[in-house]
């Protein structure tokens, strides 16, 4: 690592800061597409564990993403004629859509497994599974047998006892830029607590955003050779370009998506691009908004033609909520944008020039590469 100085910390380490966070608010494979969408945006979550129907004890499966749903959704071969149908007529067809298919047919449908890692394994590894392997999310092991301090929370009639996954599935996930404050992840000071909090207390888990948290709280150690290299040169993906040239090229450039894309343009584009989040650009090309594969969490049956509207009438339609993109110029240091994205909640900052018009975006990701 680039930082010496934390390669004496371990996933441990990451997990005690951060209060053991645990696996909340499960669904069962036997839940709807829509009933998922329904349960991140009441919690405002970003991904759900998974139980399995088959067994009367519900052992988890796995874990599910909203870009997992979101990949799922945007393949659905009627997906189009739904769409078309509803901008037409202005309501729902009543046939049946791809919102009605279940959780285990979104499970079976990907490619790579939730990864897990000891509490004993160095920061360093933690560290490169979000980065190098791209993964946003991760289980943790071994947590008692290196003597944790978690919470002891007693038991209740939702919780979920702490067990190894019965099989194993994939992860079709995006992996650019996925840091989530609003993560699957429960802490002990936390503040939402509505009566119906189903979860467990025995089995942990940490994003992108956890570690980048972390060493935040050790920047000290961190030392300012790092800390004050500038932004341009943290960001890993290309420069931005119009949405048309990505369309007609494989330049592998990651596409702006103009106000006149449809939502479900942006989304194909969000899945092709394998990023979180893409720039929304005037006809000036200056940045007006972002959209992400987090809006999905607002999508139901009688709202699908709403993929077929331009970004910003499915930003209102769907009453998503508004939040400027966290926007940076070239002087900005590499303290400075991590210090802005755990201030401002922030999965990334976009980097614009003079004329507000975005040049590339820099991730938690990023952030995180850039130190290995």
């Amino acid at each position: 690592m680039k930082a010496s100085s934390l390669e004496r910390y371990t996933v441990h380490d990451v997990l005690s800061h951060r209060k053991y966070p645990t696996l909340r608010h499960p669904v069962n494979d036997t839940a709807t597409v829509q009933e998922a969408l329904h349960q991140m945006r009441k919690h405002n979550m970003v991904s759900l564990p998974v139980l399995s129907s088959s067994s009367k004890d519900h052992p988890l499966v796995d874990v599910i993403s909203i870009y997992d749903l979101r990949d799922y959704i945007i393949h659905s071969p009627g997906l189009d004629n739904e769409v078309q149908l509803q901008l037409l007529s202005g309501r729902a067809s009543g046939a049946r859509t791809v919102l009605s298919d279940t959780v285990a047919q979104v499970v079976a449908s990907r490619k790579h497994a939730t990864q897990e890692i000891a509490a004993t394994a160095p920061l360093q590894s933690l560290i490169r599974l979000f980065s190098t392997l791209g993964h946003h999310k991760v289980l943790v092991t071994g947590v008692e047998a290196v003597g944790t301090k978690a919470r002891s929370v007693p038991r209740t009639s939702n919780e979920l006892p702490r067990r190894h996954r019965e099989w194993s599935i994939g992860s079709g996930c995006s992996f650019s830029s996925m840091g989530y404050p609003d993560s699957i992840y429960d802490y002990e000071d936390s503040d939402d607590d509505d009566g119906d909090d189903e979860g467990t207390s025995q089995m942990w888990g940490l994003t992108q955003y956890d570690v980048l948290h972390f060493i935040q709280h050790h920047n000290h150690q961190v030392g300012h050779p790092i800390l004050d290299t500038p932004a341009t040169s943290i960001a890993s993906t290309k420069p931005l370009s119009s949405a048309a040239v990505i369309a007609q090229s494989s330049s592998g450039l990651l596409p702006a998506l103009t106000i006149r894309d449809s939502a479900l343009f942006a989304m194909k584009q969000l899945r092709d691009s394998h990023t979180s989040a893409l720039p929304v650009v005037d006809i000036d090309g200056r940045l007006v908004a972002e959209i992400a594969g987090t809006g999905m969490r607002y999508l139901t049956e009688d709202k699908i033609g709403y993929l077929g509207k331009p970004v910003l009438a499915f930003i209102n339609g769907l009453q998503l909520p508004k939040a400027n993109p966290y926007v940076i110029h070239e002087h900005f240091t590499m303290s400075q944008v991590m210090t802005g994205l755990l201030r401002m909640n922030q999965d990334r900052a976009w980097l614009v020039d003079s004329e507000e018009r975005p040049i590339c975006a820099i991730s938690i990701t990023d952030i995180l590469s850039f130190l290995l």
